[in-house]
């Protein structure tokens, strides 16, 4: 019978390789009995390759475990048993997770094996291998499957006992919070011991020192496993501490939870966090505490922790200045006390103004020197508070005045020469607000602003001109109002020779102070009004109006002269006095020699 058995099977590995080209479920479901005549039926064929690795296969799937018995796990009695179930609760994530690392991989493996099985001739010599290949894959994915089964029925049981058990235990916070401290300062040391090995081992494989390397790498896995023991030592304790509060019903359990969230990343992954840790939390948290009571807090924790990453974003340095870190935070900060400066002067100057009007002790030119200085003062200030808050010290800022004097002594020579000119213009009161200048020939006008770097003035022609401040320092200019708003016009005429020079000087007086101007016009000791003799001339006898001037027709010195010259001339006029213009008489001498003129010749020629 067993003879026959083997003929079977020889039959049966003949025709895979002749009629055949695909997976062989015969093989890959087949028991230890099929695997251990195939074996031994190879045996005696020539050591190649193929036989070799057929042979391992054999041996290996004869090997392999296929059942697998669930532990008992029995419900927490005391305090250390509850905390050991929460490490066994951790551990049986991680070995999830690894199992179904595991089971994408042979996955992966089958998909291969089956391709390549696909492209093989009917009559090739791997066939066989492969599907005893594919056959190990698979017996060992089911074998990762159904320990994985077990391992999540286990997490089951294991969630249950934890919250049936959680309110049973007196907890020792004081006891609690000690642990706590120790571990971490265990863990602490722990990676600095971590973090010299890696320097070590990169030192080693700079160097090719592979006994070195070796023994970094081996001290460097032992320490990485006892830092993941204490994190998990420590993950119990934040545990029981989160059990202490959900059994006392506190709200902070919720505070602790997103410690033990943001502990546990340091050994689980997301998806280990995720589908275990928290669910786990969250069950014991909606039990103790109650639906609505959970989504609240948690709903508080997260906006808590919204908050908390976005305030660490907008902390997080963008770049340096001077050794100094600039985050968003500082520079919104900065730009908004920088703007709030500019805010608040644009406000005090508005203040200024409105009580410049209604005060009597205020002038124009005084209104805006406080106002400017004030403005200026207050942008001043916010610019160098911008800079605090930024953390660039004062002191460093001499390095930067340093390099822009470089600048200053070229390009903004004359930027900062305005900025000076404006300041002493400001302290002297040489020119002030409402002043009537005059530039040159072609530029006169009211000065209606003087700020740092130029003044404007409005001409008659409501034409604003902005001068740098330099000019007035630099140039003459006429001020027609310095001091006070009165200005003596000279306004020059002529007569005929012949005229009596002291009626003309009377009309021309008494009309000027009888004309309807009479209300802007100066007549004092101090200030006279009065027309005087300056020149005969070789046409006219010439004479010149002097007539002092307040009031609005001093601010338009042209229309003034204009009106003063009208009446001069009506009066002239009325009195019958004559005005010359140049004129020139000829006078032809006798000629002594006859003039011998041939007038009909000349017209004939």
């Amino acid at each position: 019978m067993k003879k026959i058995f083997n003929i079977v099977i020889i039959g049966f590995l003949f025709s895979i390789n002749i009629f055949s080209a695909d997976l062989n479920n015969t093989i890959i479901d087949a028991n230890k009995a099929v695997y251990r005549n195939i074996l031994k039926n190879i045996s005696d064929k020539n050591q190649t390759y193929d036989i070799s690795l057929q042979k391992t296969l054999l041996e290996k799937l004869l090997n392999i475990k296929i059942d697998i018995k669930q532990k008992d796990i029995k419900k927490p009695k005391n305090l250390n048993e509850y905390k050991l179930l929460f490490i066994n609760y951790l551990n049986n994530a991680k070995e999830i997770a690894n199992l179904e690392q595991k089971i994408d991989e042979i996955d992966k493996k089958l998909k291969t094996i089956k391709s390549e099985i696909s492209n093989l001739d009917t009559n090739s010599s791997n066939l066989l291998t492969y599907n005893l290949q594919y056959a190990f894959y698979l017996k060992k994915e089911k074998f990762y499957k159904a320990k994985k089964d077990i391992l999540k029925d286990n997490q089951k049981i294991i969630k249950k006992y934890l919250a049936d058990s959680l309110k049973e235990f007196y907890y020792d916070n004081l006891a609690i919070n000690n642990e706590i401290k120790a571990i971490n300062l265990k863990l602490n040391n722990l990676l600095n011991i971590i973090e010299k090995l890696k320097i070590t081992k990169e030192q080693a494989e700079l160097l090719n020192n592979k006994a070195t390397l070796n023994l970094a790498t081996k001290k460097l896995d032992i320490k990485l496993k006892e830092y993941e023991e204490l994190t998990k030592n420590l993950l119990a304790n934040m545990f029981l501490k989160f059990s202490q509060l959900l059994k006392s019903k506190s709200s902070d359990a919720f505070a602790i939870e997103k410690k033990i969230d943001k502990i546990a990343k340091n050994i689980l992954s997301n998806s280990e966090i995720n589908n275990y840790l928290s669910p786990l939390l969250l069950k014991l948290e909606t039990k103790y505490l109650g639906q609505i009571k959970t989504i609240t807090g948690s709903s508080k924790e997260e906006i808590k922790s919204v908050l908390l990453k976005s305030w660490q974003f907008i902390n997080k340095p963008i770049f340096t200045i001077n050794n100094s870190s600039i985050s968003i935070i500082k520079l919104v900060l900065s730009l908004f006390i920088f703007i709030l400066g500019f805010l608040i002067g644009a406000f005090y100057k508005r203040k200024i103004s409105k009580i410049s009007i209604n005060s009597t002790s205020f002038t124009p030119s005084t209104k805006t020197l406080i106002a400017n200085l004030g403005y200026y003062t207050i942008i001043i200030i916010a610019f160098f508070i911008s800079l605090n808050t930024l953390g660039i010290k004062l002191s460093s800022l001499a390095i930067v005045a340093g390099a822009l004097s470089v600048g200053i002594g070229f390009g903004l020579q004359n930027i900062v020469s305005n900025l000076v000119s404006g300041i002493i213009l400001m302290f002297e009161k040489s020119i002030k607000i409402g002043d009537y200048i005059e530039i040159d020939d072609t530029i006169r006008g009211y000065v209606t602003d003087i700020r740092l770097r130029s003044t404007t003035i409005k001409t008659n022609d409501n034409i604003d001109i902005v001068i740098p401040n330099q000019s007035f320092i630099q140039n003459n200019v006429i001020n027609w109002t310095m001091n006070d708003k009165i200005r003596r016009f000279s306004i020059p005429f002529g007569v005929a020779y012949g005229t009596n020079v002291h009626k003309v000087i009377k009309v021309i007086e008494d009309a000027i102070l009888q004309s309807e101007y009479k209300k802007d016009i100066i007549n004092s000791k101090e200030y006279q009004t009065q027309v005087v003799l300056t020149k005969m001339n070789d046409s006219s006898v010439d004479f010149e109006l002097l007539v002092w001037v307040k009031g609005e027709m001093l601010n338009k010195p042209r229309r003034t002269k204009s009106k003063f010259l009208i009446i001069i001339y009506d009066t002239l006029y009325k009195n019958g006095i004559e005005i010359p213009f140049p004129q020139q008489d000829i006078h032809i001498k006798s000629i002594k020699a006859p003039l011998n003129i041939n007038l009909k010749e000349d017209n004939e020629q």
